[in-house]
């Protein structure tokens, strides 16, 4: 029997197209995983903890070992480090303690149905060693890692080359990269677009930020900070899964409230500008600080808008960034 994939390659994009849409049109609306909301961790109770979500090493094309890796991600004060080299796991026992988080995980890449090229997918809490088998299929992939336990995110999508056709083309993850900084370097660091569209389509995903180092000069340029209860692998998968993080290459975001008025407003360190996103033409409302001064907050009335979902994003004097996660309305 033909290979889904293959057939996929054989018949072209315009069928891609034609059967993402009616398969997902199928799907209850909600995120690839069916779900309704995020949890806003600005409302929980937890602990926040800096987090290195991409990280490669000599296992695969990084330029040091996971030992000296994680050495250098500790210095630099993250609680977190998910060891991602591609196509395999690592050894990670005796790196973790009661203060700091070596999370075995993986970035696999699955071939795509539309013919682009292949997904960039990032599994997080993936059991060590887990057997690659690059013969199966992108959905077959996602459902293998994800039946081990692991939290699946979308790597990358603008510097991929992927649009819309090839993120609904699979399911099971929870969220996509709003920045890659390495791949900033070459301007396609940047999701935000991919991930309003779907947004805009209905799927609740999160965003992550990472540095998605291979190098030690790349260390620590963009993190994710998540609130969890407990620094270990199952209070921090849970996390992941909930959406109960945001992600930054700089700024401090230290509340992001929606009130019973329809009120959306976010407290965050100095920055220049503030700006909510929203579904819908004009996407949003732009917040810039006057006259030399920095802004720490912003508020804006929602209850006469009617969107479907609002994040924020604000960016300090240097061009750094750090975005929440939406809240459904």
């Amino acid at each position: 029997m033909m290979k889904r994939r293959n057939f996929f390659k054989l018949t072209g994009i315009s069928v891609v197209s034609t059967l993402a849409s009616k398969v997902f049109a199928f799907q209850e609306k909600g995120n690839i995983q069916h779900k309704k909301t995020l949890t806003n961790p600005f409302e929980t109770k937890g602990k926040w903890y800096k987090a290195a979500l991409h990280v490669h090493t000599t296992s695969s094309d990084g330029d040091v070992d996971v030992a000296t890796r994680l050495k250098q991600y500790r210095e630099k004060d993250f609680d977190i480090v998910a060891i991602t080299d591609h196509r395999t796991t690592n050894d990670l026992s005796g790196f973790s303690d009661k203060n700091f988080l070596a999370l075995s995980s993986i970035e696999f890449h699955p071939e795509t149905y539309s013919g682009a090229p292949t997904h960039h997918l990032l599994g997080y809490g993936l059991p060590h060693p887990y057997a690659y088998n690059g013969d199966l299929s992108a959905q077959e992939m996602i459902d293998d890692i994800k039946s081990k336990g692991a939290k699946v995110f979308y790597a990358h999508p603008y510097w991929t080359g992927h649009t819309y056709i090839e993120m609904t083309e699979v399911s099971g993850y929870l969220g996509v990269e709003v920045h890659n900084e390495v791949c900033q370097d070459a301007n396609s660091g940047s999701g935000r677009v991919h991930w309003d569209q779907m947004l805009n389509k209905g799927y609740v995903l999160s965003g992550l930020a990472s540095d998605d180092v291979h190098k030690s000069s790349e260390v620590g340029k963009a993190w994710t900070m998540i609130k969890a209860d407990k620094l270990d692998d199952k209070s921090i998968l849970a996390a992941l899964e909930l959406g109960a993080f945001y992600a930054s290459s700089g700024p401090e975001i230290k509340n992001y409230q929606l009130n019973s008025e329809g009120v959306i407003k976010v407290e965050c360190s100095a920055v220049k500008k503030i700006v909510f996103r929203t579904s819908g033409a004009g996407n949003g409302s732009v917040f810039k600080a006057k006259n030399g001064n920095d802004l720490r907050s912003a508020e804006w009335d929602l209850s006469k808008k009617n969107p479907k979902w609002v994040r924020c994003e604000v960016t300090d004097k240097n061009g750094n960034t750090a975005w929440t996660n939406p809240i459904f309305l």
